[in-house]
């Protein structure tokens, strides 16, 4: 393989592993965040709906209601008419819309079947926020251990890279400087060790040891002998 194309592909590789790594953390936080919002679209509104119809009927216990409070329950009954979510919302929201009306008006049992409904509306929801809530807590720990398993393949591939790079570029240039180093200081038998390196680097070994070889030939025999 060229020099310039494998340096090349160890520069990409560590840039997509940095990519991959990050998109691997947006990706986990995307998937958060719809999770978090359909516990709020889904159950929020409406224990926010029967907590104010609660609120009117408190204050009216054993009269009957204003037309301002009448106006405050009946619009906080259309709201949660409009946000079945939940298996048996209907029924409750269908019975509150019954007995919403007498209650208003005084009907002490009406009032008590109001309430208890209220109640049983308010903790329908309430549970189905706590299995909204556990789902997203587990999609949040799934996400963290895909987001440590592409960490961890991260570090293994750069590790892995960081020695491609170190056995086929950086080895056979040291080995080309200590060569040249002992030659240089009256070595004449040290040459190159041409590895598996780039083509261009695996040439150049074989260029230096072509020129070694030139010059030990060029030595008179008597200056070979002893020595």
């Amino acid at each position: 393989m060229r020099f310039r194309i494998e340096l090349a592909a160890v520069v990409f590789g560590f840039v997509a592993l940095n990519l991959l790594l990050a998109f691997a953390g947006i990706g986990l936080f995307v998937r958060m965040g719809p999770a978090i919002d359909r516990i709020l679209l889904r159950n929020d509104v409406t224990i926010v709906a029967a907590e104010e119809m609660l609120e009117v009927l408190a204050r009216i216990e054993g009269v009957a209601a204003d037309t301002d409070q009448r106006q405050r329950v009946e619009a906080a009954l259309e709201r949660a008419r409009n946000n079945i979510t939940e298996d048996g919302e209907q029924e409750i929201v269908a019975g509150l819309s019954d007995r919403m009306g007498p209650a208003l008006d005084g009907d002490a049992a009406a009032h008590r079947d109001v309430i208890g409904s209220l109640h049983d509306l308010i903790a329908l929801n309430r549970q189905a926020m706590w299995k909204e809530s556990r789902r997203a807590h587990l999609l949040g720990t799934a996400g963290a251990w895909v987001a440590a398993f592409v960490g961890l393949a991260t570090l293994l591939t750069g590790l892995w890279l960081r020695s491609r790079l170190e056995r086929r570029i950086i080895r056979p240039i040291q080995e080309l400087g200590e060569v040249l180093a002992a030659a240089q200081g009256g070595d004449r038998f040290r040459r190159c060790v041409v590895g598996d390196g780039p083509d261009e680097i695996a040439a150049t070994l074989r260029g230096v040891n072509r020129l070694l070889d030139a010059r030990e030939s060029d030595f008179p025999e008597e200056s070979r002998g002893d020595g």
